[in-house]
């Protein structure tokens, strides 16, 4: 059962209560991400999802950990382009544990000197790896190519520069302006009545700003980039792809179910087309990224780089079909089927409930049920798909980013006016 209540400070609660299970996934969700920082505060808000987990006056990291291991919980955080969570999975009797933690890490955090050396250094390494994983990296390099004056084109990590210029101070400062009550949402799913959480979330947030100064954001423009980074590796990575659907778009149902038949799965376009018909290449997905005010599309390969021609040729006569021919009924069908099962089977997991619950909460101020969604999946017609198709997938408004070896791509990157990173 889905509830929800608002504290006198601003805090958002939203629970669901699940009897039949003896575990809670509880959520902090604050409404700031990478989005939110200056050119000069790139990799902050990651930043400080490292650093409350280093130990207050109470609980050092090794204490965090310990009590986590001893009642068999998880205990984690994350930062996105627009939000930072920080989440636990507990045993029902747990839940307090949790909420302790939870409330000593984030009001309570030392951010000692030392530990900041220490973090920064683990977020240096961080940087290097993702240098190190072309099938990760080519993805921030195409959030560069369509977003290229916008915050959401830059890494989540920030920059080598950023990070070394990170202080205590600058820290701190970031964290008050940015983590204030009415950016915050508390998400529960479990075994949990809602006046449980409701009491045990009361108090936690006394001392935070109740209101935060939001900065007015320039409308993110996608832009038609072109960007490749050479690199010594095997296969050549490409992203492919060019500007999306808002969160607020009606016809992301629609989106959901396109993304799906282009490169949802083995049954996919471009699954069967690039690996099962062709053996060109062994991973190939898409996936589709909504925020406040834009969105895009994106499609991954990854292939030998003499391959890398006739591999971006399928994709772009499988894109361009979508908008010209009707979808078969057949083929929707079977995606609608995908997606509806995706969705049933994730609502197994608390975690996901959870999730579901708070992201409902902060994009759009309530949640849609199980049945709405459901009903709103299967009225999407194959000829949403592909007017949507059609206004979407214009090669000449399409963005690539590409990482591979010097010598094979250098021809392809005069041919196509590519700039080098």
């Amino acid at each position: 059962m889905y509830r929800r209540s608002v504290m006198p400070n601003g805090v958002r609660v939203v629970t669901e209560y699940i009897p039949h299970v003896r575990s809670a996934s509880i959520g902090v969700w604050i409404e700031t991400g990478s989005r939110d920082e200056g050119p000069d505060e790139q990799g902050f808000s990651h930043f400080i999802e490292h650093l409350v987990f280093k130990g207050s006056a109470r609980f050092s990291a090794r204490d965090i950990a310990e009590l986590m291991d001893t009642c068999g919980g998880h205990l984690n955080a994350f930062t996105s382009k627009e939000h930072t969570c920080y989440f636990a999975r507990v045993l029902d009797d747990n839940f307090m544990l949790a909420v302790n933690l939870l409330k000593e890490m984030l009001m309570h955090s030392l951010f000692s000197l030392e530990d900041i050396e220490k973090e920064r250094g683990v977020i240096l390494e961080e940087i290097k790896m993702l240098e190190d994983t072309p099938d990760e990296l080519v993805h921030e390099l195409f959030c560069e190519a369509i977003w290229p004056d916008n915050a959401l084109g830059r890494s989540i990590l920030g920059t080598r520069e950023s990070i070394m210029g990170a202080s205590r101070e600058r820290l701190l400062d970031f964290m008050r302006r940015m983590y204030s009550t009415d950016r915050l949402v508390i998400a529960v799913a479990g075994n949990l009545e809602h006046e449980a959480v409701v009491d045990a979330f009361a108090a936690l947030f006394d001392g935070w700003p109740e209101a935060s100064i939001r900065d007015e954001q320039s409308g993110a423009v996608v832009d038609v980039g072109r960007l490749v980074r050479f690199k010594d590796t095997e296969q050549a990575h490409i992203c492919l792809g060019g500007g999306g659907l808002p969160r607020s778009d009606t016809r992301k149902y629609a989106m959901y179910l396109l993304d799906t038949i282009v490169g949802g799965g083995m049954s996919s376009r471009l699954f069967q087309e690039l690996r099962e018909e062709r053996g060109l290449v062994y991973s190939t997905y898409s996936y589709h990224s909504s925020y406040r005010d834009t969105g895009s599309f994106t499609v991954y390969a990854a292939c030998s780089p003499d391959h890398l021609a006739e591999v971006m040729g399928v994709i772009r006569r499988e894109l361009t079909a979508l908008g010209t021919d009707p979808v078969d009924p057949s083929e929707l069908l079977r995606a609608k089927g995908q997606l509806k099962g995706s969705l049933m089977l994730s609502l197994e997991s608390t975690t996901n409930r959870m999730t579901r619950l708070a992201k409902n909460e902060l994009n759009f101020g309530k949640l849609s049920t199980t049945d709405e969604t459901i009903d709103a999946i299967d009225a999407v017609s194959p000829t949403d798909i592909q007017d949507l198709a059609k206004g979407m997938y214009v090669p000449d408004l399409w963005s690539t980013a590409t990482i591979g070896p010097q010598s094979d791509l250098a021809p392809l990157k005069l041919a196509e006016g590519w700039v080098r990173l």
